[in-house]
């Protein structure tokens, strides 16, 4: 039943215009500042983390603009599932970099496309897969039938998913030596022992190394990109960026540095726009707790 209304909605959303569904983002991001939340404390934790030379009324603005941010991102869900190409296509009003891909597309050592929780990132595998061939890796949902329900909608443009796991990176290297286009989402924190601590604004962060892995193994070409949400509900700027070649270099931390840097970057550019309700910092490096508030506190 649940999800039977969860698909309704996402239908009603994908009629209404995105200038209209921007306006309404702004009532809902005031009613949730309210909300008995756990994630408004994470929010702000990451906030003061990042943005230190800050002073507390100018993160607290940052906070409610990401507020508002988040509820575009979520009133944006109807035109991720369900647009068709075309429509699609016309929202996306600026595209940096994109020859510079299909250059590194054509020399055949494959291009892996490295983006993050900033913007809407969902739309970046939709229009990927409306220019050609691409494999995404994404985390399956628990629920079989929700993910059958997410898999339909990002596959709909030809777009080829491969869930995270262990065979996850046989598909993705296949693919790359095959030179096709590979996409996934690099700022998410791995499983203990499954990754390096690499500086994230000053403080460590527990950093997957399969972009550095595969860039190593196959000679790939390695590009960033964004997905940007535009003002007024005009649509998205995509920029795509060729990373450093220390991306692949043979120390995984100095690798995973270079996506650190584009990603501070990135966000300094637009920072209500990042996840900022991740808990990017919760796994320290020895005896450092987590510098999030504990649940037995709430």
């Amino acid at each position: 039943m649940i999800e039977r209304l969860a698909v309704a909605l996402l239908h009603l959303l994908s009629w209404l215009p995105l200038p209209l569904l921007h306006r309404l983002a702004v009532p809902m991001a005031w009613i949730a500042r309210f909300t008995p939340w756990r994630g408004h404390d994470v929010v702000r934790t990451n906030l003061s983390i990042c943005f230190p030379e800050a002073g507390e009324p100018e993160r607290e603005k940052l906070y409610r603009r990401h507020l508002v941010e988040m509820m575009r991102l979520v009133l944006e869900s109807g035109a991720v599932w369900y647009w068709p190409g075309d429509r699609l296509q016309r929202h996306v009003r600026e595209v940096e970099g994109w020859d510079e891909v299909r250059q590194s597309a054509e020399r055949g050592k494959g291009v892996l496309i490295v983006g993050a929780h900033f913007g809407n990132w969902e739309m970046l595998p939709l229009w990927l897969s409306l220019q050609g061939p691409i494999t995404a890796l994404y985390k399956a949902p628990r629920q079989p039938g929700f993910d059958r329900r997410v898999t339909d909608s990002r596959q709909r443009f030809g777009a080829r998913l491969v869930a995270s796991g262990s065979p996850a990176m046989r598909h993705l290297m296949a693919g790359l030596k095959r030179g096709e286009l590979i996409g996934l989402l690099a700022d998410q924190q791995p499983k203990q022992g499954e990754g390096v601590f690499v500086d994230f604004f000053g403080r460590p962060a527990l950093t997957m190394t399969l972009v550095n892995r595969l860039a190593r193994r196959t000679g790939c070409a390695v590009v960033f990109t964004s997905a940007e949400r535009l003002p007024a509900g005009s649509g998205w700027r995509l920029r795509f960026e060729p990373a450093d070649p220390a991306i692949a270099d043979d120390d995984p931390a100095t690798g995973m540095a270079v996506m650190h840097r584009w990603l501070e970057e990135e966000i300094r550019r637009n920072p209500a726009q990042y996840l900022w309700s991740y808990k990017r910092f919760s796994r320290q490096p020895g005896e450092r707790p987590s510098p999030y508030p504990s649940k037995k506190g709430k």
